[in-house]
């Protein structure tokens, strides 16, 4: 395949998928100032997000004017081409190393700040960061070009990097599905959402890479014969690792928007009701989490509250009526707000025998 037959179908691609970048940023535009932007100063992912967005976005614009001087048949100084492929391996570590410490924040998350997990997560990010470091200087000066910078052939130096990033990320995508499939059923329903959401998320970045990286490697030891391998993988994985930033981080806060805004709604969104059959003495705070929510925030206290308490007995029965004289919602500091009041009234006929209560 000649240079110019590479150089063409490059500056195809890079057009279709800087198109398809424009398109998703416009589309999310919205997503991003109203979400993301007011969590820069709180959130890590919100920085990261920023870091690698715009710069992401412009790198994907220089990408498609670069390769139409490569397909056009512009020549070029050996300099010229050398800082062309230094850009690209900043490039791809910058967003690679963003991805990176995203999935490893919410793996250390997901097993609760575990000091095992977060030394491994620290040996794996160091090695590739390290791996990535120490092959860069070798891509750049072992790559062969031609006068318009279409690489000829990949030097074997890739290969040491792209092992070091598919171990990493490996290692991220097993930690994910092995907390997803051995943890879920303790958590509480906010939480599995949040779970499903983060390895849905993970998983798909995770395969992304390690495929591209892959193929990327197996071409460098002539498993894969062609001479498309050096020149399209960069400008694949561009494009994947910054939509994956953006979709982590906009996924994440859609979650803890949609979280805080329903602890807001005086409805109860999660089907939950404050009529409840409990015991008349010894009653005890709720604490399973995959019950009852995590929070009394979470807990909307309805106009009207029954509470009964049941007796074994043949003959009579005793009841405890709660009614709240006003509509009115538990604050977040667990007491009333002015104006509200709740009024016990009690009802006993002769009770005989020994009683149980039950809880629902």
């Amino acid at each position: 395949m000649s240079p110019s037959t590479v150089a063409h179908r490059i500056f195809l691609m890079t057009t279709i998928l800087n198109a398809i970048a424009v398109l998703e940023y416009l589309c999310f535009i919205s997503d991003e100032v109203r979400l993301v932007w007011p969590r820069v100063r709180k959130s890590t992912a919100a920085k990261l997000f920023l870091v690698t967005r715009y710069p992401g976005l412009a790198g994907l614009s220089f990408n498609v004017w670069f390769s139409y001087r490569m397909q056009s048949g512009v020549s070029n100084d050996a300099i010229v081409c050398r800082l062309w492929y230094a850009y690209q391996t900043a490039m791809i570590q910058l967003l690679l190393s963003a991805v990176e410490l995203i999935l490893m924040r919410q793996v250390y998350k997901m097993f609760q700040k575990d000091r095992y997990i977060t030394g491994l997560l620290f040996v794996f990010g160091g090695a590739q960061i390290a791996a990535m470091a120490v092959s860069a200087r070798l891509i750049v000066i072992g790559i062969r070009y031609s006068p318009t910078c279409v690489i000829l052939r990949s030097p074997p130096s890739q290969i040491y990097a792209g092992v070091s990033v598919i171990a990493t990320y490996t290692f991220i995508f097993f930690m994910m599905l092995w907390r997803y499939f051995q943890g879920r059923s303790r958590w509480s329903e906010v939480l599995r959402v949040w779970l499903k959401i983060t390895v849905r998320d993970g998983a798909c970045t995770t395969i992304a890479v390690i495929v591209s990286i892959l193929f990327m490697t197996l071409c460098n030891t002539d498993v894969i014969k062609t001479q498309m391998t050096g020149n399209i993988v960069f400008y694949v994985l561009h494009p994947c690792l910054w939509f994956a930033v953006g979709c982590i981080v906009r996924n994440q806060e859609k979650f803890r928007e949609s979280q805080k805004s329903q602890k807001g709604n005086g409805n109860d969104p999660h089907g939950w009701t404050t009529s409840l059959e409990v015991e008349l003495d010894g009653i005890t705070p709720f604490d399973d989490p995959d019950v009852y929510p995590e929070s009394h925030s979470d807990l909307k206290v309805e106009s009207t509250t029954d509470v009964s308490t049941s007796f074994d007995s043949e003959s009579d029965v005793g009841t405890m009526d709660i009614t709240d004289e006003c509509p009115c919602k538990m604050a977040e500091d667990d007491t009333l707000p002015s104006g509200c009041s709740l009024t016990f009234t009690r009802t006993e006929t002769g009770i005989s025998g020994e009683g149980s209560g039950s809880r629902n």
